[in-house]
């Protein structure tokens, strides 16, 4: 449990995102970023003159960071985001490697920011989903409305901060933005009783990616890591195409199918990749397929 103290309720999880990048560190100071990442990060920190240290992550780990990651790093860091389960992979890190990771950052004085915005949202029972706030209270949590309680567009999230951060962060918040729309709060209020509709969403989305995890080998996208939960897959394409912008533009044109290019979330790698997102309705997904195989044909 939580104390309710240490939570701070923000205007979106973007909104918490940048007052833990303000309200922790200084200009030049440097922040891990374990690639692919969602984009918003790094234009955040580059926003704030702090400085984005990226680092490759493994298929072999799930596409999450590891403590040896961490230790292969050149240079010390101030900083580590992470991201359970993730955009645009929708892989998650064990209870024991983000254990091992929030330690790891504690013992070392590092900031550890845990994006959770896709708690909730998980399909494998095997693998525990967990907060980094069971392991550390130094780290800051992350955390929205938007994802698994359908609220996007409402702007609503929060943050849990350690004790000693409360007042400056509320303090800075406060003079961003005063304080988050009373509606989008009466509405969040409403939809913490809603978690049986909303598991309903999560049983649409686990169906949506098996259509996927089904369909898409049999049209060439091969190479990819299962995703354990949010609503993303992210798909190795070289073998199809040596550039993702070129491919998604040929697909949306060809196949009128929207995909994100994989060079919005790693800049080292991300040309070889795309996203697939399948958080529509499973009549959207199954259609996408057929336009797909027409094209591919």
């Amino acid at each position: 449990e939580v104390e309710p103290e240490r939570i701070i309720i923000t205007f979106g999880a973007s909104g918490a995102m940048l007052l833990a990048i303000i309200g922790c560190f200084d200009i030049g100071q440097r922040i891990a970023l374990p690639q692919p990442f969602y984009y918003g990060y790094r234009h955040a920190m580059a926003t704030l003159g702090v400085e984005c240290v990226l680092f490759d992550t493994s298929m072999e780990n799930n596409l999450q960071p590891t403590v040896a990651d961490l230790e292969a790093l050149d240079d010390p860091i101030d900083g580590l985001i992470v991201a359970s389960p993730g955009n645009p992979t929708g892989s998650m890190i064990e209870a024991s490697a983000l254990e091992a990771l929030a330690q790891y950052c504690e013992s070392r004085g590092i900031r550890f920011i845990s994006d959770e915005i896709y708690h909730g949202i998980t399909f494998d029972e095997s693998i525990q989903e967990a907060t980094a706030c069971s392991f550390s209270e130094e780290a800051i949590v992350v955390n929205s409305f938007s994802k698994y309680y359908s609220m996007a567009g409402w702007r609503l999230g929060w943050m849990v901060v350690p004790d000693y951060l409360v007042e400056p962060i509320s303090s800075l918040a406060h003079n961003l933005y005063l304080c988050p729309p009373t509606p989008a709060q009466l509405g969040a209020l409403h939809a913490l009783d809603c978690r049986p509709e909303l598991d309903h969403h999560v049983v649409r989305y686990k169906r949506n990616r098996d259509i996927l995890l089904e369909s898409l080998p049999q049209l060439g996208f091969d190479r990819f890591t299962a995703p354990d939960g949010a609503f993303y897959l992210y798909c190795h394409v070289r073998h199809l195409h040596e550039d993702s912008v070129a491919f998604c533009v040929e697909m949306l044109e060809n196949a009128n199918v929207l995909v994100a290019p994989g060079s919005d979330f790693c800049p080292n790698s991300g040309q070889h990749y795309i996203r697939f997102s399948y958080a529509g309705a499973t009549a959207q997904i199954e259609e996408a397929v057929r336009r797909i195989a027409k094209w591919r044909a």
